[in-house]
């Protein structure tokens, strides 16, 4: 088979990651997987933010798949992404998202016509901490048509000219970003991209972030922080009759987006994820007192740095 040059291929197929020593396992996966898409003609690059030691064991394996970069601490990963691949069109993933030929061919076809474009992701298979995640994903469907928390998404490099830096593991989603600073984005809602599921533990150290991400969304904060305590309220003042009442409303209202953001997702999610939703909503709203239990806390331990006087305007001794 004739080898494409860089220039001629479809696009740049860029993977962020940052591991601790101990997951070379996972690292073998993931460059089994982009052995394929490596076929599909794209310009591999992995983005990797380990240690230098960790980098090296990784370096063994992904070399032979990809161009394996080492991205210094603090880097604004996307702009990095941007300016080492040798491709107009990127799509960035994470490394637990499989994209198959006929994928890579409908991103790269959409961003013919938009700047970035946001594809649907889903899990399979679908474990039930899975299940809790297809949940969500389902709601922010029958509310709006980007992914939440989306694990993917493409864009060209030409639109990235005249934006301000923004950082792919920043706390908030890229792609919002991308919008807020004038990118044109095209959720392509359907386009389905499998994920694969990530182990339990990893799901659940996730937890805080995910929460401590939609701080950026206020309303949708304000309803998780409300919901348990107004649910304990309403215990209290009317009995368990209203309190359930009310809990079992809002269990019922997450079904029904939820079923109303499977409508042309069927195929990728099952019925039962759609079951999954209230226990989503119960997840999330612990979660969000994690999150700033964890902002409390890391505020509470930050070093108080001495503020130099000449910079607090005092008058500094000349020594006469």
């Amino acid at each position: 088979m004739r080898h494409r040059k860089p220039q001629e291929r479809r696009c740049s197929y860029v993977v962020p990651i940052q591991k601790a020593a101990g997951c070379i396992g996972e690292i073998r996966s993931l460059a089994a997987y982009l052995s394929t898409v490596g076929v599909a003609d794209c310009d591999v690059v992995v983005l990797d933010g380990s240690s230098p030691e960790v980098f090296e064991e990784h370096h063994a394996v992904l070399r032979w798949v990809a161009r394996h970069l080492a991205v210094p601490p603090g880097c604004d990963r996307v702009r990095f992404a941007a300016e080492s691949v040798s491709c107009e069109k990127v799509i960035v993933a994470g490394e637990e998202v499989r994209y198959g030929a006929e994928d890579v061919e409908r991103m790269c076809a959409l961003l013919d016509e938009h700047e970035v474009v946001e594809p649907q992701d889903y899990f399979d298979p679908l474990p039930w901490w899975g299940g809790i995640e297809a949940g969500r994903m389902l709601v922010h469907r029958g509310i709006e048509p980007y992914p939440d928390h989306g694990a993917t998404f493409g864009f060209r490099r030409s639109s990235l000219r005249g934006l301000r830096g923004f950082d792919l593991e920043g706390g908030e989603d890229p792609v919002r970003r991308l919008a807020a600073q004038g990118a044109e984005v095209f959720s392509a809602s359907n386009v389905f991209i499998q994920r694969t599921p990530p182990a339990f533990q990893d799901w659940l150290r996730e937890r805080p972030r995910q929460a401590d991400d939609d701080f950026a969304m206020p309303v949708k904060s304000a309803f998780f922080f409300a919901f348990l305590p107004m649910t304990i309220i309403l215990a209290l003042l009317g009995g368990l009759r209203i309190a359930g009442g009310y809990a079992g409303a809002v269990a019922f209202a997450s079904t029904v987006l939820a079923l109303r953001g499977r409508i042309g997702a069927s195929r990728f999610f099952p019925l039962r994820a759609c079951l999954f939703a209230p226990v989503w909503v119960l997840e999330r709203s612990m979660s969000v007192y994690w999150a700033l239990f964890r902002k409390v806390r890391s505020a509470a331990t930050e070093p108080i740095v001495p503020v130099p006087d000449r910079e607090r305007g005092t008058q500094v001794a000349s020594g006469e």
